[in-house]
Parts: structure tokens; sequence; C-alpha cells
């Protein structure tokens, strides 16, 4: 995935420039939040630059807004993780429960999926989407820290797989019409993440 001007920017100070692209960021933000579609014509003219320099300090406008969602939800799950109690397997299927029951209730999510489904779940799920990328990084990492696995497992490719199993079951009336079915995705992430943990050696199963 490219790095555009603003993804560093989200990693590092704020530069120094009067209008730079973390005030891209920010006020992308404030408006995805109140609701307001992000119009990268608009935002350039109000930050005061050219349509040009907004483009390439984001990339694109579904990178822009990628940013800006992948950001709430980051926030979030760092929120979550907070205040929920336990370790290993168990924290980590608590957490996913409670962060997917929030994505559904988040309104301006929700209003942005509503406006046009296929662009939205196009930003949120697809394999070039920042947020999807970003999200298999913290599962992956959120795993390496209170999940023994078996050495033949790649904390990767596990995290792509719970990543994409909470998709389908959280987008499931946009994807095929079917209800959202949140529980669904945390129980089938548990089984995933219990069949690959590294067995306890008291409990291995006699020859």
């Amino acid at each position: 995935m490219s790095t555009t001007p603003l993804a560093r920017a989200l990693r590092g100070p704020s530069p120094a420039p009067k209008s730079a692209p973390i005030d891209a960021f920010r006020l992308a933000k404030a408006w995805f939040l109140a609701g307001r579609r992000v119009d990268m014509q608009q935002l350039a003219a109000e930050l005061g630059v050219s349509r040009a320099t907004l483009y390439r300090w984001c990339g694109s406008r579904e990178q822009l807004i990628g940013e800006v969602i992948w950001a709430i939800n980051e926030r979030a799950l760092k929120d979550t993780l907070a205040k929920t109690r336990g370790s290993g397997r168990a924290l980590v299927t608590r957490v996913l429960e409670r962060s997917l029951a929030q994505i559904r209730s988040f309104d301006a999510l929700q209003q942005f999926v509503a406006e046009d489904a296929e662009y939205a779940l196009r930003i949120i799920t697809s394999k070039q989407s920042v947020v999807q990328a970003r999200l298999i990084e913290w599962t992956a990492d959120f795993l390496r820290a209170e999940v023994k696995l078996r050495d033949d497992i790649d904390v990767a490719d596990l995290a792509y797989v719970i990543v994409r199993v909470g998709e389908s079951f959280v987008w499931s009336d946009m994807i095929t019409g079917a209800p959202p079915a949140t529980d669904k995705a945390v129980k089938i992430a548990d089984l995933l993440i219990a069949a690959a943990e590294e067995p306890v050696c008291g409990h291995l199963a006699s020859p």
C-alpha cells in the first residue's frame, strides 16, 4: 500500500505550514462525524489549497476517508480494550464482541454505508483498504500479546481470517441481505483462535 504525506503525518508531529495533510484529516474527520459528505473540492477550498495539493497529500478521497474511519475505529478498539477485563483468548473474543457491536451502532458510519453501500464497503473491507490493512495489523499484534499460538500458525494469516469473518457478519445485510450477526462472527473467531492455540501440556490428549 502506497504511503501518502497524510499517512506519514498521522505517525509523526504536525508539520509547520498553515495548511498541511493533518489539517485535511482533521477537517475530514469533523465532517464525517457530523454526517457531512467529505467532498474533496469543498475540503480543498476550506483549507485554502488546490485540489491537486489535497490529492497529493491524501492519495485519493477513498484513502482519506479510510484514514478517518480507521482513526475512529482504532480509538474505539483502544477504549474497549481498556474497559475489558481478562486475558488470553477470552480477552480477545470479548474485545471482538464489544467492538463489532459498536460498529453497527455508530451513527456516522451507518449513514456513510447507507448512502452508497458498495462504495463504503470498498473503503472499509477491500484488500486495498486502509481500514482493513490496519485492522489486520492491529488484530495480529493483539493476538501476539495475548495468545500463545502453535509454531505452524502464521499470526498475520489468522488475523486476516478473523477480520474477514467479522466483516462478513457485521455487514451481511449490505453484502448478502442477511441480518447482521456479530455473535456468529465472535463464535467463529473463538473457534479459530482455539484451534490455533498451542496445547497446554496437562491437557494433551492421550495417544
